[in-house]
């Protein structure tokens, strides 16, 4: 990640740190494993021939020594491990490996000196390894090359390297009393001092670039914001405690000096740059991640000061801020609804700015620190996590107002069948119903006068008919009554359930305590539900006893009926309980059953009413 070290602009926009590379075939997994292989068991077996012989060259001797430079090969190979799974490129983790594998070069130079053909070509790859770290500094973290600047200190190394070893393989050529080594074969032009000469040249060269680098990389780090400077600080660090290893190992290759302790530094400072490598771009690979956890934070509602802050602590940019488009006002809002200052985000310094747009237009500008804008894919992870919550918090919104309309529109139809119930049971009543009555007063006053005349048959007959008209006025009435309750016309609620009661098969108790008359469509929704109940403990049930209980709590009506019976009950499709459960739920109430085998059933409905 470029704002864990920001050293490459363009990495972030063209590098893939941070995305796990595709699985690697067989082959390349034996090809890897054979490389730490060769790299570890160079190092070790140089040592331990080194302590055999105990011909150690100009290297500093002893145990110590011999841990700390087999420390640093192993330090390079389990973080080339990290790198191949964790970076898309192989690159950097093949630059570890081979960086572990020439560290071993200066080790074995002492033990091949007796070969002609081979030491010149020891002693020319021994600095190798700083190649390959240089290297590998200059491509984090992505693994390539794409600033110019970084290309130009890749071809100054190579040049550099190729000339230190052109001129061993050329032109060193010590006295075998010296270096305890035999002639150099490939000497076009031997000399005794060429070697003194080159390394020297190759150090100072190798410490101006290294200084270069760590300026770049510290000047960067001192202008980056708080998520640069968490594990960037690693790689400069590590970067300066080299250049001061390349001073050191100068003076004593000139002037025979000796560091004592301080030659542990060098090789310390080596080994921090690829756990600085892997470091980073883990860091990076875990801030963006955090991304999700916005989502989590805003999945209920788009609260824009909780997305405001949790960004800035995810990101730790304290001075985050976030711009929110309001759609009426046709302009950008902070998240206390504050109108953005005229000046612009864009206008601090070390600030930049990332605009989040969707397909139905500008959703919000994210001004951060401008070292965050290095790194695309977080800031990609930061925009899919807005727009992910924002589209959830609309697609939210879309559907609680749908539900509103679902619901306002099943209680109008409800209200309507109520309202068409009520209308034909009194079509009934005043129509069908009082035709009925008077053909029954004409039949009786028939009867009378056929009596009176004498025909015994006639009057047989018309009594029969008043008798046959009596039992279709009386279902008539029962119809009527289950299209529309007409003691809770005449009466209240209280009366209509002690109706209830008295007409079941079981005795009730009930107990009504509202005041006043609730609206018709809740008070004949109760209505039948207590009758369903009612209903139900009798036939299903077989209870001794049932209670029925109302009462209201300000905006809420609670039903209670409950009965002694064998349990057992529950809501199943098509049952009786389903339409007293959907009856409920019709005028936005809530209908709970609690039945227990052999210890009875409670229904317990909960309608919201309006203040009356």
């Amino acid at each position: 990640m470029d704002a864990a070290l920001p050293a490459h602009p363009e990495a972030a926009r063209t590098g893939d740190v941070g995305v796990a590379p595709a699985r690697p075939g067989a082959g390349r997994v034996i090809l890897r494993a054979l490389a730490v292989t060769v790299a570890i068991a160079s190092n070790v077996t140089a040592q331990v021939l080194s302590a055999l012989t105990g011909d150690y060259g100009p290297r500093p001797s002893g145990v110590g020594w011999a841990i700390v430079f087999v420390s640093v090969a192993v330090v390079y190979v389990v973080c080339a491990v990290i790198a191949w799974r964790i970076v898309r490129s192989p690159i950097p983790g093949w630059l570890m490996v081979g960086a572990a594998f020439f560290w071993s070069a200066g080790a074995w130079y002492p033990l091949v000196r007796q070969w002609g053909w081979v030491w010149p070509w020891v002693q020319g790859v021994t600095d190798l390894w700083a190649v390959l770290v240089g290297l590998l500094v200059l491509c984090y973290p992505t693994g390539r090359l794409v600033a110019r600047f970084d290309r130009a200190i890749l071809l100054a190394i190579s040049i550099a390297f190729a000339v230190r070893l052109g001129g061993t393989l050329l032109f060193s050529s010590p006295e075998p009393t010296e270096c305890g080594c035999v002639m150099n074969p490939y000497a076009v032009l031997p000399s005794d001092t060429a070697d003194y000469w080159l390394g020297l040249a190759w150090r100072f060269v190798g410490l101006a670039l290294m200084l270069t680098v760590a300026a770049r990389l510290i000047a960067r780090w001192f202008t980056s914001s708080l998520p640069a400077r968490r594990v960037a600080f690693v790689m400069p660090l590590a970067i300066l405690l080299w250049c001061y290893g390349t001073v050191q190992d100068s003076l004593s290759f000139a002037f025979g000096w000796d560091g004592g302790w301080l030659q542990f530094i060098p090789p310390v400072a080596i080994a921090l740059i690829p756990p600085a490598f892997v470091g980073g771009v883990l860091y990076a690979r875990g801030l963006r991640s955090r991304m999700a956890d916005l989502v989590i934070v805003a999945r209920d509602k788009v609260d824009r000061g909780l997305w405001e802050s949790s960004l800035a602590r995810m990101l730790h940019d304290g001075s985050l801020r976030v711009f929110w488009w309001d759609e009426p006002l046709q302009s950008y809002q902070t998240s206390d609804g504050r109108p953005m200052p005229d000046a612009g985000p864009t206008d601090r310094p070390g600030r930049s700015v990332l605009a989040i747009d969707s397909d139905q237009g500008p959703i919000a500008l994210i001004e951060h620190d401008v070292a965050l804008s290095q790194d695309d894919r977080l800031l990609d992870a930061v925009s899919s996590a807005l727009l992910l919550s924002v589209d959830n918090d609309r697609l939210r919104g879309r559907l609680e107002r749908t539900i509103q309309e679902l619901r306002e529109s099943r209680l109008r139809i409800v209200e309507e069948g109520y309202l068409a119930r009520r209308k034909l049971e009194r079509d009934l009543h005043d129509g069908s119903q009082q035709q009925l009555v008077s053909l029954a007063i004409s039949l009786r006053i028939a009867t009378s006068k056929a009596e009176a005349h004498g025909d015994e048959e006639l009057a047989g007959d018309l009594q029969r008919a008043s008798e046959q008209l009596a039992d279709a006025l009386r279902e008539l009435r029962e119809l009527a009554r289950g299209i529309h309750p007409t003691v809770l016309s005449d009466g209240d609620l209280r009366s209509a359930i002690e109706e209830l009661g008295l007409r079941s098969h079981v005795p009730v108790e009930v107990h009504v305590d509202i005041v006043g008359r609730l609206p018709e469509v809740v008070e004949e929704t109760i209505y039948y539900c207590v009758s369903e109940a009612l209903a139900n403990a009798a036939k299903h049930a077989r209870a001794r006893t049932c209670t029925v209980i109302v009462s209201r709590a300000d905006a809420t009506v609670t039903v209670i009926v409950k009965d002694d019976g064998q349990g057992g009950a529950r809501i199943e499709p098509g049952g009786g309980l389903e339409g007293l459960r959907d009856r409920v739920e019709a005028v936005s109430g809530r209908a709970e059953v609690r039945s227990v085998e052999g210890l009875g059933t409670i229904i317990e409905l909960t309608i919201p009413v309006q203040g009356s």
